[in-house]
């Protein structure tokens, strides 16, 4: 890392880099398998919980993820989708409070933060941005893609992370409808002060990302493909992972994995940045 003008800059390209020199290279630590920190083994859960969202708010780490289970024998979905929350004060050891909203086989006894539209992939987070009022200071996203909704993106607010709300009945982004069933994600950009959003579409048969930003987190401007360097091939990219880089916020940074769908649906993570 290195100083350019006031802005701490990452490494992550040569695009302020003048010249090198030396044999500098390149080492990443391989990732070492430890305890489990979380299961997911409540009847309202199950063996396809999907699309984990968390960040840290003060001295707590909030985690937003999708309860859903398939039932092999009669290859069905278990139960409808809900999505559950769970909390821990260092990333490691996780609770799941009883938060008594949602009823669930008759009792409310359960971590479920929403049961409505949307929970296939519900993704929060804790809104930034100077001038939002204290009954939106947590956002959500989300989408549908059901018969009986309208398909597309959906948006949310709550006051405290945990009672959930939807801003509009209608989506706010519906362009490329075939689209959404993934984890799509929203943050407030405080360099370009705009709400940004990254979305999952189909693009020439290859599942790709899209985006497009807000003033107000209710009206969005027409999403665009994002764009890579020239040589990058066409490729499946999933679930998207675009976020600010905190130390840096000029930055963003991705963590797409890349499909591999003729090497038995095979994923493997990648990094991208802007």
């Amino acid at each position: 890392m290195g100083k350019h003008g006031t802005e701490l800059q990452l490494f992550v390209d040569d695009y302020i880099i003048d010249k090198l020199t030396g044999d500098a290279k390149q080492i990443l630590q391989k990732p070492v398998p430890k305890e489990v920190a979380l299961t997911t083994s409540a009847p309202w859960e199950g063996n396809t919980c999907a699309y984990y969202t968390i960040f840290r708010d003060g001295n707590l780490f909030r985690m937003y993820f999708r309860g859903s289970h398939y039932d092999h024998k009669t290859k069905k979905p278990g139960h409808r989708e809900v999505t559950c929350y769970a909390e821990s004060k260092d990333g490691i050891k996780w609770t799941k409070p009883n938060l008594g909203l949602f009823a669930f086989n008759g009792s409310k006894e359960n971590n479920i933060v929403w049961d409505g539209i949307g929970t296939h992939c519900f993704v929060a987070f804790k809104d930034t941005n100077p001038d939002c009022p204290v009954e939106a200071r947590y956002k959500g996203i989300a989408a549908a893609y059901a018969p009986e909704h309208k398909m597309g993106l959906y948006v949310f607010q709550s006051s405290d992370g945990i009672r959930w709300k939807q801003i509009r009945k209608d989506p706010v982004v519906t362009q490329f409808h075939w689209a959404y069933d993934s984890q799509n994600v929203a943050f407030w950009d405080k360099n370009a002060k705009v709400y940004r959003e990254y979305h999952r579409v189909y693009h020439l048969k290859k599942r790709a990302i899209m985006t497009s930003t807000s003033k107000d987190y209710v009206n969005w401007t027409k999403p665009k493909l994002l764009e890579y360097q020239k040589e990058t091939p066409l490729q499946h990219l999933y679930t998207n992972a675009v976020q600010p880089y905190k130390r840096a916020p000029h930055l963003l940074i991705g963590f797409p994995p890349r499909y591999l769908p003729e090497e038995g649906s095979r994923v493997e993570p990648t990094f991208m940045a802007s």
